[in-house]
């Protein structure tokens, strides 16, 4: 990852307050120019990726599963925003997906069962047309790499596992995008 690294997250877990200023004033910047990179490619993203990137906040939704068919690569997560609806993206995969593990140091890993989307980075890969990596660092120091055309999404409400926030289930409704070959 080039803007959320696992140098800032490792040192962010300091109990040294001016080490964490540090961390979080070097975040910020990280995070303008990370804001600013997808600014400049946002003509060039296919639909799916654009819908993804503009519509879904990632960070801290549960990794409900992933796998793979073929040049296909599931992820379901349940959001951490309300009313934590369950979205399922499908990757077009251009190769092999890549997973590091153990990428971030044992104090900063999420124990148990439990993994959750910590930060991710898309990047654009030159050609006509362009394709595109995705950098995503999982809680439990997993970081999963993705080469693709576009991602599928569609988006349930959960009721199975069930919100945790206590917010009353409305009507079932779905959104989905299927990605263009």
């Amino acid at each position: 990852m080039n803007y959320f690294t696992q140098d800032l997250i490792a040192r962010g877990q300091s109990r040294d307050d001016r080490v964490v200023n540090e961390v979080e004033e070097q975040w910020d910047a990280n995070c303008a120019r990370y804001v600013a990179y997808l600014d400049s490619v946002k003509d060039r993203l296919p639909a799916g990726l654009r819908q993804r990137i503009d519509c879904y906040y990632l960070h801290d939704a549960v990794i409900r599963g992933m796998g793979r068919q073929g040049n296909s690569f599931v992820i379901i997560v349940q959001l951490d925003t309300p009313p934590q609806s369950i979205v399922t993206f499908s990757y077009d995969l251009l190769t092999e997906p890549g997973i590091q593990k153990d990428t971030l140091p044992a104090n900063a890993r999420s124990a148990g069962a439990r993994v959750d989307w910590l930060y991710d980075e898309v990047q654009m890969v030159p050609g006509e047309p362009p394709t595109w990596r995705q950098a995503i660092l999982l809680s439990n120091g997993w970081q999963l790499t993705l080469h693709f055309r576009d991602i599928g999404l569609q988006e349930v409400e959960a009721l199975l596992p069930a919100p945790t926030n206590g917010a009353v289930a409305a009507p079932a409704t779905a959104v989905a995008h299927t990605a263009q070959p």
